[in-house]
C-alpha cells in the first residue's frame, strides 16, 4: 500500500507508525503535490447547493500556488480524478490531505467528507475533525459565539477510514451494518464514539492482513 502524505502537511503528520503498525506488509510513505493550481482552484465549491464550476479568478489560482487555502472547500469526487490519474492504482493508494472535501448529498447538497474513495482515497484530516454531525449542543454553544472543542479521536477515525478503504479495494466490502464495527459508515460524533472493533465477519476477512498484535476488537 502507498500512502500519499500531501507536501504542505508532511512535517506536521503524525501518522506515519500508527498507519504502518495496521498492516502485515509494507506501507510505504511519498510526498505529493498536485501540480496544477488552475485545477484546484476550478473545483472549489461554491454553491453548496449546486455542483456547478466557474473560471476562476487569478488570485484564486495564485492562492492555490502559495497554498493559502484556509476555508475553501473542494469538490471530492474531482480532487480524486485528479489524485488517481497521477498515481499507480492497481494496488491501495490513499492521499491524505488537510484540505476540505464535499460531495453532493441525496438532497443534492454538497457535504463535507472524511473521505471520498474509488480505485484510490483522499482522507481529509481536516474533514475528520468537522465533517461527522456533532451532538446538539455543540451547535448551539458554537451559535452564541462560544468555542466549542471538537472532541474526535483523529487517531482512530485516520485508521477506521484507511481500513475502510483497503476492504474496499481488495474485497469490494462497502461498509458494515455493525454500528460498532471499524468499518461501519459513520456520520456524526456519536457514532464514531459507538465504534469498539472489527466484527466478526471483518475480522476473519481481514485474517492474515491486519497486524494481530492490534488489540482491533477493542478499538
Amino acid at each position: 500500500m502507498k500512502i500519499y502524505i500531501e507536501e504542505n502537511l508532511w512535517d506536521s503528520f503524525s501518522f506515519f507508525d500508527e498507519i504502518r503498525a495496521l498492516f502485515n506488509f509494507t506501507v510505504e510513505f511519498k510526498k505529493y503535490r498536485f501540480r496544477d493550481p488552475y485545477f484546484l482552484a476550478y473545483i472549489r465549491v461554491r454553491n453548496p447547493s449546486e455542483r456547478v464550476f466557474y473560471e476562476p479568478l487569478p488570485l484564486e489560482i495564485e492562492n492555490e500556488k502559495r497554498d493559502l487555502i484556509q476555508g475553501v472547500i473542494y469538490d471530492g469526487v474531482e480532487l480524486l480524478k485528479y489524485f488517481s490519474q497521477s498515481i499507480d492504482i492497481s494496488k491501495p493508494a490513499v492521499l491524505i490531505t488537510n484540505r476540505l472535501i464535499a460531495t453532493p448529498g441525496d438532497d443534492m447538497r454538497y457535504h463535507l467528507r472524511m473521505i471520498v474513495m474509488s480505485a484510490a482515497a483522499v482522507i481529509s484530516l481536516k474533514g475528520i475533525l468537522y465533517a461527522p454531525a456533532k451532538p446538539p449542543e455543540y451547535y448551539i454553544k458554537s451559535s452564541l459565539g462560544f468555542t466549542e472543542k471538537i472532541d474526535i479521536d483523529v487517531r482512530k477515525v485516520l485508521r477506521m477510514l484507511i481500513l475502510q478503504f483497503y476492504a474496499y479495494f481488495e474485497y469490494e466490502e462497502i461498509f458494515c451494518s455493525e454500528k460498532t464495527c471499524i468499518l461501519y459508515n459513520c456520520h456524526t460524533t456519536e457514532e464514531i464514539n459507538q465504534v469498539k472493533g472489527l466484527c466478526k465477519k471483518h475480522v476473519k476477512m481481514l485474517e492474515g492482513v491486519i497486524n494481530p498484535s492490534l488489540e482491533l476488537r477493542i478499538f
